[in-house]
């Protein structure tokens, strides 16, 4: 009984990611179709970004008032279908709105896949969220391979996005099935009418913080790492993309791992230790000059953070499972204005000093992670 929604929640993860790594690697041609600047496919990309802050902002209510079921039933056909959009941009203000639709589509699931995947912990009594966090990553690489193979077959962004669309529509209607229902999202002693608060509390606005380090970490390692790699260190293109595979690999090995040291260790252990780690690891490949320790800087650095966003979605969510809803979203929020804003606050940091200087953000903030762990502690379990 409870292996169905274990395994709908990790289908939703990957249907979840499989759209991202879908479309994003096809943006060079749909970018040459509409004859777009860099310039303005960066404006068109902050309709993305603007998307996932709203959808962030406004799932959490109507998951906790009708449960992530729900939602997630109704909005994952939903979220394939605006996979069409960019395909259908005829220009970059069209590009812009498709953009923030999906924005919104995919910010607005996330919380709601991460509400199911705190409920199923609940109900299993130990820690899954992770490990869910690591078939996100898994699903990523698979569109990725998918749009890779696409591109050189040289099918078009359009007919690529239906075919991906359709099959991942059918799947969520049939894979979906097994989510815990409501019933699982109210406390039996409250109504389900009724209106919990959710105050902006010092433990939800530091484990919102600790979010936000973490996704800087995140994008500052996938926008910034190559860039590093070729410019301060004069690697070879393909020596400067190993540094952000190195990052990848590591975050993806680390979730799966992570779930049973959190029952071993605990979260705050786990977060102010890999937040540690992550510090560590990314000053000795700043320090040390060279492209192996520039690699297993960011290696470390995704081995580190890997576990940290999961520990804060999970703690937040624990701090009134009444409201895990708005709880994660509000987090969630956070985390994505730190994907968006932190590598742009690199980027001007490295034009006032250098890259090498700007990058060292990411282990000041790895840093603030560690001394505000103690946030993520498990309801009736002390930090160490």
């Amino acid at each position: 009984m409870l292996s169905s929604p274990r395994a709908a929640v990790s289908a939703a993860f990957l249907i979840h990611s499989t759209v991202s790594g879908t479309w994003a690697p096809r943006l060079p041609a749909i970018k040459e179709s509409l004859g777009l600047s860099d310039g303005e496919l960066g404006t068109a990309l902050v309709g993305l970004a603007i998307g996932l802050v709203v959808g962030t902002r406004v799932a959490g209510a109507p998951i906790d008032r009708f449960g992530s079921r729900p939602v997630m039933r109704a909005g994952f056909p939903l979220l394939a279908a605006t996979l069409l959009l960019p395909g259908l941009a005829g220009n970059g203000v069209t590009l812009f709105l498709a953009l923030l639709v999906l924005g919104v589509a995919s910010g607005a699931l996330d919380v709601a896949m991460n509400a199911q995947g705190i409920e199923v912990e609940r109900v299993l009594g130990r820690p899954i969220l992770s490990g869910l966090h690591g078939l996100w990553s898994l699903g990523l690489g698979l569109g990725a391979g998918g749009a890779a193979l696409a591109a050189a077959a040289e099918i078009d962004p359009l007919p690529h996005f239906a075919i991906v669309a359709a099959v991942l529509a059918a799947a969520s209607a049939v894979l979906l099935r097994g989510l815990l229902p409501a019933e699982h999202h109210v406390r039996e002693d409250h109504e389900r009418e009724e209106r919990v608060a959710v105050p902006w509390t010092l433990p939800l606005l530091l484990l919102g913080v600790i979010a936000f380090c973490s996704f800087v970490g995140e994008g500052s390692a996938s926008d910034w790492s190559a860039v590093y790699m070729t410019q301060e260190l004069g690697t070879s293109a393909a020596l400067g993309a190993l540094a952000f595979a190195a990052f990848a690999v590591t975050m993806a090995a680390a979730r799966f791992a992570a779930d049973p040291l959190r029952v071993r260790w605990g979260n705050v252990a786990l977060a102010r230790g890999g937040s540690l780690v992550a510090a560590a690891g990314m000053a000795l490949g700043l320090v040390v000059h060279e492209p192996a320790a520039a690699i297993a800087g960011f290696a470390l650095l995704g081995l580190g953070l890997a576990a940290v966003v999961p520990i804060a979605f999970s703690a937040a969510g624990e701090l009134d499972p009444r409201a895990t809803g708005r709880l994660v979203g509000r987090v969630a929020t956070l985390g994505y204005v730190g994907s968006v804003a932190g590598p742009i606050a690199i980027g001007w940091l490295a034009e006032a000093t250098s890259l090498r200087a700007a990058l060292g953000l990411v282990v000041v903030l790895a840093l603030v992670i560690a001394v505000s762990a103690g946030n993520c502690r498990q309801p009736g379990r002390s930090a160490p």
